[in-house]
Protein backbone atom coordinates (compact mmCIF):
# COMPACT_ATOMS: atom_id res chain seq x y z
CA UNK A 1 0.00 0.00 0.00
CA UNK A 2 1.60 3.21 -0.98
CA UNK A 3 0.60 6.39 1.55
CA UNK A 4 -0.44 9.66 -0.32
CA UNK A 5 1.34 12.67 -0.70
CA UNK A 6 1.01 16.45 -1.94
CA UNK A 7 4.36 17.51 -3.99
CA UNK A 8 3.21 20.75 -3.87
CA UNK A 9 4.12 20.92 -0.40
CA UNK A 10 7.23 19.61 1.08
CA UNK A 11 7.72 16.10 1.28
CA UNK A 12 11.11 15.28 3.63
CA UNK A 13 12.63 12.26 3.91
CA UNK A 14 15.59 12.11 7.39
CA UNK A 15 18.23 10.11 8.54
CA UNK A 16 20.12 10.50 11.60
CA UNK A 17 24.01 9.46 11.98
CA UNK A 18 27.15 10.74 13.46
CA UNK A 19 29.51 13.73 12.41
CA UNK A 20 30.76 13.00 8.69
CA UNK A 21 28.26 9.56 8.13
CA UNK A 22 27.22 9.62 4.26
CA UNK A 23 23.36 9.73 3.98
CA UNK A 24 22.36 9.16 0.90
CA UNK A 25 18.56 8.62 -0.53
CA UNK A 26 18.02 6.38 -4.00
CA UNK A 27 14.77 8.03 -5.53
CA UNK A 28 12.83 5.61 -7.86
CA UNK A 29 9.48 7.30 -9.92
CA UNK A 30 7.25 5.77 -12.51
CA UNK A 31 3.74 5.88 -13.82
CA UNK A 32 1.20 3.17 -14.26
CA UNK A 33 1.28 0.82 -16.19
CA UNK A 34 5.19 0.72 -15.35
CA UNK A 35 6.93 -0.87 -12.79
CA UNK A 36 9.59 0.43 -9.92
CA UNK A 37 12.98 1.29 -12.34
CA UNK A 38 15.99 -0.85 -11.61
CA UNK A 39 18.19 2.06 -11.11
CA UNK A 40 16.95 5.29 -9.45
CA UNK A 41 15.88 8.39 -10.71
CA UNK A 42 17.53 10.65 -8.87
CA UNK A 43 20.24 10.40 -6.13
CA UNK A 44 20.36 12.64 -3.10
CA UNK A 45 23.69 12.60 -1.00
CA UNK A 46 25.09 14.39 1.45
CA UNK A 47 26.98 13.87 5.04
CA UNK A 48 25.83 14.58 8.48
CA UNK A 49 27.28 18.17 9.04
CA UNK A 50 28.42 17.61 12.99
CA UNK A 51 28.32 16.29 15.76
CA UNK A 52 25.63 18.88 17.08
CA UNK A 53 23.57 18.22 13.92
CA UNK A 54 22.90 14.80 13.39
CA UNK A 55 20.34 14.78 11.05
CA UNK A 56 20.16 15.09 7.19
CA UNK A 57 16.68 16.32 5.16
CA UNK A 58 15.94 15.59 1.81
CA UNK A 59 12.86 17.19 0.11
CA UNK A 60 12.02 14.92 -2.33
CA UNK A 61 8.54 16.60 -4.32
CA UNK A 62 10.32 18.49 -6.89
CA UNK A 63 11.24 15.66 -8.31
CA UNK A 64 8.20 13.82 -8.15
CA UNK A 65 6.41 16.63 -9.56
CA UNK A 66 8.02 15.90 -12.67
CA UNK A 67 6.48 12.86 -13.25
CA UNK A 68 2.65 14.07 -13.00
CA UNK A 69 0.98 16.58 -16.12
CA UNK A 70 -2.34 17.60 -15.75
CA UNK A 71 -3.39 18.29 -19.66
CA UNK A 72 -7.56 18.20 -19.55
CA UNK A 73 -10.61 17.01 -17.85
CA UNK A 74 -12.64 14.18 -19.31
CA UNK A 75 -16.33 14.05 -18.44
CA UNK A 76 -17.69 10.76 -17.13
CA UNK A 77 -20.97 9.15 -16.35
CA UNK A 78 -19.44 6.33 -14.96
CA UNK A 79 -16.83 4.66 -12.29
CA UNK A 80 -13.60 5.47 -14.71
CA UNK A 81 -10.00 4.91 -14.04
CA UNK A 82 -8.01 7.97 -13.83
CA UNK A 83 -4.78 9.37 -16.46
CA UNK A 84 -1.90 7.47 -15.25
CA UNK A 85 0.09 11.05 -16.08
CA UNK A 86 -2.35 12.42 -13.15
CA UNK A 87 -0.33 11.06 -10.07
CA UNK A 88 2.72 9.04 -10.02
CA UNK A 89 4.52 5.82 -7.92
CA UNK A 90 7.74 6.98 -5.73
CA UNK A 91 9.70 4.79 -3.96
CA UNK A 92 12.96 6.07 -1.82
CA UNK A 93 15.50 4.22 -0.77
CA UNK A 94 17.71 6.01 2.12
CA UNK A 95 21.55 4.76 2.97
CA UNK A 96 24.15 5.36 5.39
CA UNK A 97 27.92 4.42 4.48
CA UNK A 98 26.52 2.18 1.66
CA UNK A 99 24.55 0.24 3.98
CA UNK A 100 20.82 0.13 3.20
CA UNK A 101 18.33 1.12 5.95
CA UNK A 102 15.25 -0.73 6.49
CA UNK A 103 12.25 -0.75 8.42
CA UNK A 104 11.22 3.00 9.19
CA UNK A 105 12.91 4.07 6.28
CA UNK A 106 11.09 2.04 3.82
CA UNK A 107 9.47 4.51 1.73
CA UNK A 108 6.71 3.95 -0.86
CA UNK A 109 4.44 7.11 -1.81
CA UNK A 110 1.56 7.52 -4.32
CA UNK A 111 2.13 11.23 -5.43
CA UNK A 112 -0.74 13.74 -6.26
CA UNK A 113 0.04 17.33 -7.50
CA UNK A 114 -1.42 18.50 -4.10
CA UNK A 115 -0.68 20.90 -1.23
CA UNK A 116 -1.39 21.86 2.10
CA UNK A 117 -1.97 24.59 3.73
CA UNK A 118 0.45 25.92 6.30
CA UNK A 119 -2.13 25.69 8.89
CA UNK A 120 -2.14 22.25 7.98
CA UNK A 121 1.36 21.43 9.24
CA UNK A 122 3.90 19.75 6.95
CA UNK A 123 2.89 17.50 4.05
CA UNK A 124 -0.84 16.40 5.73
CA UNK A 125 -2.28 13.17 4.28
CA UNK A 126 -5.71 13.37 2.47
CA UNK A 127 -8.04 10.57 1.45
CA UNK A 128 -10.33 12.57 -0.12
CA UNK A 129 -10.07 15.08 -3.17
CA UNK A 130 -13.14 17.44 -3.24
CA UNK A 131 -13.57 20.06 -0.33
CA UNK A 132 -17.04 18.41 1.19
CA UNK A 133 -19.76 21.32 0.41
CA UNK A 134 -22.63 22.11 -1.52
CA UNK A 135 -22.42 22.46 -5.06
CA UNK A 136 -24.28 24.04 -8.23
CA UNK A 137 -24.13 22.05 -11.05
CA UNK A 138 -25.46 22.72 -14.98
CA UNK A 139 -28.49 20.85 -16.33
CA UNK A 140 -27.11 21.22 -19.85
CA UNK A 141 -24.21 18.98 -20.77
CA UNK A 142 -21.98 16.43 -18.64
CA UNK A 143 -21.11 17.62 -14.59
CA UNK A 144 -17.46 17.05 -13.19
CA UNK A 145 -16.39 13.75 -11.24
CA UNK A 146 -15.12 13.63 -7.76
CA UNK A 147 -11.60 11.51 -7.59
CA UNK A 148 -11.02 9.18 -5.18
CA UNK A 149 -7.53 7.22 -4.34
CA UNK A 150 -8.67 3.28 -3.00
CA UNK A 151 -5.57 1.45 -1.51
CA UNK A 152 -7.62 -1.69 -2.06
CA UNK A 153 -7.37 -2.89 1.02
CA UNK A 154 -10.69 -2.62 1.97
CA UNK A 155 -14.13 -1.69 -0.01
CA UNK A 156 -15.21 1.81 -0.99
CA UNK A 157 -18.22 3.25 -2.52
CA UNK A 158 -20.25 5.67 -3.49
CA UNK A 159 -23.67 6.60 -2.48
CA UNK A 160 -25.85 9.22 -4.71
CA UNK A 161 -29.30 9.83 -3.01
CA UNK A 162 -32.01 11.76 -4.76
CA UNK A 163 -32.21 15.17 -3.55
CA UNK A 164 -36.35 15.36 -4.75
CA UNK A 165 -38.59 14.58 -1.41
CA UNK A 166 -38.45 11.13 -0.77
CA UNK A 167 -35.50 10.38 -3.21
CA UNK A 168 -33.82 6.87 -3.90
CA UNK A 169 -30.64 6.01 -3.25
CA UNK A 170 -28.12 3.86 -5.90
CA UNK A 171 -24.97 2.38 -4.36
CA UNK A 172 -21.67 1.34 -6.23
CA UNK A 173 -18.59 -0.06 -5.81
CA UNK A 174 -14.98 1.62 -6.47
CA UNK A 175 -13.33 -0.59 -8.82
CA UNK A 176 -10.34 1.75 -9.63
CA UNK A 177 -6.99 2.30 -7.58
CA UNK A 178 -7.15 5.84 -8.71
CA UNK A 179 -10.45 6.87 -10.59
CA UNK A 180 -13.27 9.33 -10.80
CA UNK A 181 -17.11 9.29 -10.34
CA UNK A 182 -19.50 11.85 -12.02
CA UNK A 183 -20.82 14.48 -9.46
CA UNK A 184 -24.60 13.38 -10.47
CA UNK A 185 -25.58 10.00 -11.06
CA UNK A 186 -27.38 9.19 -14.61
CA UNK A 187 -30.35 8.73 -12.70
CA UNK A 188 -30.61 11.78 -11.02
CA UNK A 189 -29.76 14.39 -13.72
CA UNK A 190 -32.88 16.23 -13.33
CA UNK A 191 -33.05 16.80 -9.57
CA UNK A 192 -28.99 17.05 -8.28
CA UNK A 193 -28.23 14.27 -5.82
CA UNK A 194 -26.37 14.11 -2.28
CA UNK A 195 -23.03 12.02 -2.96
CA UNK A 196 -20.92 9.81 0.05
CA UNK A 197 -18.05 8.74 -0.32
CA UNK A 198 -18.12 5.44 1.96
CA UNK A 199 -15.13 3.35 3.11
CA UNK A 200 -15.68 0.05 4.94
CA UNK A 201 -19.14 1.02 5.94
CA UNK A 202 -18.22 3.98 7.25
CA UNK A 203 -19.08 8.00 5.44
CA UNK A 204 -15.87 9.57 4.64
CA UNK A 205 -17.21 12.49 2.50
CA UNK A 206 -20.13 14.02 1.89
CA UNK A 207 -21.32 16.50 -1.13
CA UNK A 208 -24.58 18.06 -2.26
CA UNK A 209 -24.58 18.84 -5.86
CA UNK A 210 -27.87 20.91 -6.95
CA UNK A 211 -28.49 21.08 -10.98
CA UNK A 212 -29.28 24.29 -12.02
CA UNK A 213 -30.61 25.69 -15.12
CA UNK A 214 -29.96 29.33 -16.96
CA UNK A 215 -31.31 30.36 -19.55
CA UNK A 216 -30.30 33.93 -20.18
CA UNK A 217 -26.43 33.56 -20.33
CA UNK A 218 -24.16 31.28 -21.96
CA UNK A 219 -22.51 29.61 -19.38
CA UNK A 220 -18.92 28.65 -18.89
CA UNK A 221 -17.01 25.40 -17.76
CA UNK A 222 -14.14 25.88 -15.17
CA UNK A 223 -11.87 22.60 -15.12
CA UNK A 224 -9.12 23.55 -12.50
CA UNK A 225 -6.40 21.41 -10.17
CA UNK A 226 -7.55 21.42 -6.79
CA UNK A 227 -5.68 21.70 -3.35
CA UNK A 228 -5.78 17.70 -3.75
CA UNK A 229 -4.16 17.19 -7.06
CA UNK A 230 -7.13 16.39 -8.74
CA UNK A 231 -9.63 17.33 -11.57
CA UNK A 232 -12.39 19.93 -9.90
CA UNK A 233 -15.33 21.42 -12.20
CA UNK A 234 -16.93 24.75 -11.63
CA UNK A 235 -19.70 25.88 -13.44
CA UNK A 236 -19.51 30.14 -14.16
CA UNK A 237 -23.83 30.66 -14.91
CA UNK A 238 -23.68 34.31 -15.14
CA UNK A 239 -22.70 36.67 -17.16
CA UNK A 240 -19.61 37.00 -19.00
CA UNK A 241 -17.52 39.95 -20.98
CA UNK A 242 -14.56 39.44 -22.83
CA UNK A 243 -12.05 41.83 -23.73
CA UNK A 244 -8.78 42.11 -25.89
CA UNK A 245 -5.32 44.27 -24.77
CA UNK A 246 -2.69 44.86 -27.53
CA UNK A 247 1.10 45.38 -26.20
CA UNK A 248 4.10 46.47 -28.74
CA UNK A 249 7.63 47.65 -28.49
CA UNK A 250 8.26 51.24 -30.12
CA UNK A 251 12.04 51.88 -31.40
CA UNK A 252 13.07 55.01 -33.48
CA UNK A 253 14.64 53.97 -36.81
CA UNK A 254 17.67 56.03 -38.51
CA UNK A 255 16.90 57.08 -41.61
CA UNK A 256 18.13 54.94 -44.70
CA UNK A 257 19.86 58.39 -46.19
CA UNK A 258 20.32 61.48 -45.81
CA UNK A 259 17.70 62.90 -48.18
CA UNK A 260 14.88 59.64 -46.30
CA UNK A 261 11.44 59.00 -47.45
CA UNK A 262 9.07 61.10 -45.51
CA UNK A 263 6.58 58.06 -45.97
CA UNK A 264 8.76 55.61 -43.82
CA UNK A 265 8.12 55.29 -40.34
CA UNK A 266 10.76 56.72 -37.83
CA UNK A 267 9.12 55.61 -35.32
CA UNK A 268 8.84 52.00 -35.89
CA UNK A 269 6.45 49.21 -34.15
CA UNK A 270 7.82 45.76 -33.33
CA UNK A 271 6.40 42.67 -31.74
CA UNK A 272 2.60 43.20 -31.58
CA UNK A 273 0.78 40.91 -30.07
CA UNK A 274 -2.37 40.46 -27.81
CA UNK A 275 -3.96 38.95 -25.02
CA UNK A 276 -7.60 38.31 -24.56
CA UNK A 277 -9.46 38.20 -21.00
CA UNK A 278 -12.28 37.07 -19.89
CA UNK A 279 -14.08 38.05 -16.61
CA UNK A 280 -17.07 35.54 -15.33
CA UNK A 281 -19.44 35.48 -12.58
CA UNK A 282 -20.43 32.49 -10.41
CA UNK A 283 -24.16 33.77 -10.16
CA UNK A 284 -25.66 33.01 -6.40
CA UNK A 285 -23.27 30.49 -4.90
CA UNK A 286 -23.39 28.16 -0.99
CA UNK A 287 -20.99 30.05 1.55
CA UNK A 288 -18.75 26.52 1.52
CA UNK A 289 -17.37 28.12 -2.18
CA UNK A 290 -15.41 30.48 -0.30
CA UNK A 291 -13.13 27.41 0.24
CA UNK A 292 -12.95 26.57 -3.46
CA UNK A 293 -12.67 30.21 -4.73
CA UNK A 294 -9.31 29.89 -2.62
CA UNK A 295 -7.92 26.92 -4.35
CA UNK A 296 -9.01 28.33 -7.45
CA UNK A 297 -6.52 30.71 -7.13
CA UNK A 298 -3.93 28.75 -5.77
CA UNK A 299 -4.26 26.29 -8.85
CA UNK A 300 -1.41 25.96 -11.73
CA UNK A 301 -3.70 24.57 -14.33
CA UNK A 302 -7.19 25.91 -15.02
CA UNK A 303 -9.39 25.37 -18.42
CA UNK A 304 -12.02 27.39 -19.44
CA UNK A 305 -14.65 25.19 -21.87
CA UNK A 306 -11.13 23.55 -22.33
CA UNK A 307 -9.05 26.76 -23.07
CA UNK A 308 -6.32 27.37 -20.80
CA UNK A 309 -6.32 30.19 -18.75
CA UNK A 310 -4.43 32.04 -15.98
CA UNK A 311 -6.40 33.69 -13.03
CA UNK A 312 -5.96 37.30 -13.36
CA UNK A 313 -7.68 38.11 -9.91
CA UNK A 314 -5.52 38.76 -7.57
CA UNK A 315 -7.50 39.07 -4.55
CA UNK A 316 -10.97 38.02 -3.37
CA UNK A 317 -13.52 38.57 -0.32
CA UNK A 318 -14.46 35.10 1.00
CA UNK A 319 -17.77 35.84 1.46
CA UNK A 320 -20.40 34.48 4.09
CA UNK A 321 -23.83 34.53 4.58
CA UNK A 322 -24.25 36.56 8.07
CA UNK A 323 -22.57 38.96 5.74
CA UNK A 324 -23.83 38.91 2.45
CA UNK A 325 -27.61 37.71 1.87
CA UNK A 326 -26.62 36.77 -1.53
CA UNK A 327 -22.81 35.35 -2.71
CA UNK A 328 -21.44 35.33 -6.12
CA UNK A 329 -17.93 35.33 -7.11
CA UNK A 330 -16.88 37.97 -9.88
CA UNK A 331 -13.16 36.40 -11.42
CA UNK A 332 -11.06 37.69 -14.34
CA UNK A 333 -8.65 35.65 -16.04
CA UNK A 334 -6.75 35.82 -19.16
CA UNK A 335 -6.24 33.35 -21.77
CA UNK A 336 -2.49 31.31 -21.55
CA UNK A 337 -1.52 31.85 -25.01
CA UNK A 338 -0.72 35.13 -26.85
CA UNK A 339 -3.28 36.24 -29.96
CA UNK A 340 -0.32 35.77 -32.19
CA UNK A 341 1.21 32.20 -32.71
CA UNK A 342 4.84 32.89 -30.73
CA UNK A 343 4.85 29.39 -30.24
CA UNK A 344 7.21 28.22 -33.53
Amino acid sequence: MSEPINVRSPKIISATGVANDDIRAEIFLWNDPASQPATPNFILEKPIPSSIITECHFDISPYCRGFIEHINYVEVTTDTASNVNEYAYCHVDVYRNGVLLLASFDYNFICFDGFGYHAEGANPSHTQFLSDGYYYVNSVGNSGGVYYYDDQSVTWQARYTDLAAGGTTTTITLANEVGYIPYVHLSYLTTGNKLEIIRDSVVQNTYYFHVQSECKYDTINCDFVNKFGAWQRLVFFKASQESFAMSNSEYNLMPEDIDYNVKRNVRQVFNVNGMDKITVNTGWVFESYSEVMKQLLLSEKILLDDKPVNVDTKSLELQKNINNRNINYNLSFKYSNPTLNYNI
